[in-house]
């Protein structure tokens, strides 16, 4: 079907030529296909051979069919710089390419303009002179046209391979940078090309701070933060049996594998931070802000749901885990804002706070089955 309109100048190639044109035709559907769907690629390149020969007035009139379709026939000939532009047409809307007609405008204005300027200039002279000038200003605007466009051409070919050698650059020095990195000795034991830190002190580091987060826990919920030195009594002795706790664990799983006790050190740590998180939740289940909570939920959801007993037990066991949860994560931040005081030379103002009247956030709060919510008090 593609080849339809060049059928008279197909039965007059030979086999050898017949194959060419096919893969010519095939390659310029492919081409096609690119740009629109492909069951119109087809009709398209049907077309535009029809065009093609009834620019040069037939068959008739092609002395070569062979260079004439893959010279002209099925090449696309884009007249402005849209990837779908074909002797401006649109391959995908099959109408006027707006970016030919734009230029084919911008060339009629810049004609106008020229007219105007040799009419102008010579007013008195007859129409050869003045149309001999005419055609000579467009030689001079088209080449000084042209040199702009080579010059704007060769400043980006400039300005990319700066770019390009920037970027190179760039990919060196990071590759330098990363080979550096990785050179790096231990900046904790020395060990030459770890990187800054080998396994084995990672390892250590890691364990070190599951470590220091599950001291913090103990002293968070036995200690009295309104005791800075009490507070580091505790934190200091927490911290010298917890180190003791997990030296012991680790030799017992590695033995005297230095290696293997760093790599377990961390693994031991976080199931004993998990431990004591859960020991530190089971304390503060049973304080007096959990119990409280715990039985105010239990009376709120009975007023709405008498006869509800078992209902409202478990709402009041939800209550009461996530009070101890808030008094948890409360506490800590206390222990985190007494060390900041005391690092910095002041007193902790948690008691003093609370004798003037200020508030912290535990007494005021009320976790209801839907979450938690300010504390009001409830009418009897």
């Amino acid at each position: 079907m593609s080849l339809a309109p060049v059928a008279a100048l197909w039965r007059l190639l030979s086999r050898g030529q017949q194959a060419v044109i096919r893969r010519a035709a095939v390659q310029a559907l492919g081409s096609l296909s690119e740009l629109v769907d492909a069951q119109s690629a087809p009709q398209l390149l049907a077309d535009r051979l029809a065009d093609r020969l009834d620019e040069v007035g037939g068959e008739a009139l092609v002395r070569e069919p062979v260079g004439w379709l893959l010279g002209r026939g099925l090449v696309q000939r884009q007249v402005c710089g849209d990837v779908r532009c074909d002797d401006g047409i649109r391959l995908d809307t099959r109408g006027d390419c707006p970016g030919c007609v734009a230029v084919t405008a911008e060339r009629r204005a810049v004609r106008a303009r020229v007219r105007g300027e040799i009419d102008a200039e010579l007013a008195g002279d007859g129409v050869v002179v003045r149309q001999a000038a005419f055609e000579e200003r467009l030689r001079e605007r088209t080449a000084l046209n042209a040199d702009r466009a080579c010059a704007r051409r060769a400043r980006i070919v400039v300005e990319v391979e700066a770019r390009q050698a920037a970027a190179v650059r760039r990919r060196e020095a990071e590759q330098a940078a990363e080979a550096e990195r990785r050179s790096a000795a231990c900046t904790q034991c020395g060990l030459p090309g770890a990187a800054g830190l080998c396994p084995q002190c990672t390892y250590r580091r890691r364990a070190d701070a599951l470590m220091t987060e599950a001291v913090d826990l103990v002293v968070a919920v036995r200690a009295d933060l309104d005791d800075a030195a009490q507070g580091t009594e505790l934190t200091e002795r927490c911290a010298a049996d917890t180190r003791a706790l997990l030296t012991r664990a680790c030799q017992r799983a590695g033995g005297s594998d230095e290696a293997l006790m760093a790599f377990t050190a961390p693994q031991v740590a976080a199931q004993l931070l998990d431990e004591r998180r859960v020991s530190a939740v089971r304390r503060l289940l049973v304080s007096e802000e959990a119990e409280a909570e715990a039985e105010a939920v239990y009376e709120a959801f009975l007023r709405r749901r008498p006869g509800g007993h078992r209902a409202a037990e478990a709402a009041a066991e939800e209550a009461r885990r996530r009070t101890a949860e808030y008094l948890l994560r409360h506490k800590l931040g206390q222990l985190q804002v007494v060390r900041a005081r005391v690092a910095a030379g002041r007193k902790p103002t948690w008691r003093n706070e609370s004798a003037a009247g200020v508030t912290s956030p535990a007494d005021n709060l009320v976790v209801t089955p839907g979450g938690v919510a300010p504390h009001r008090a409830s009418a009897s």
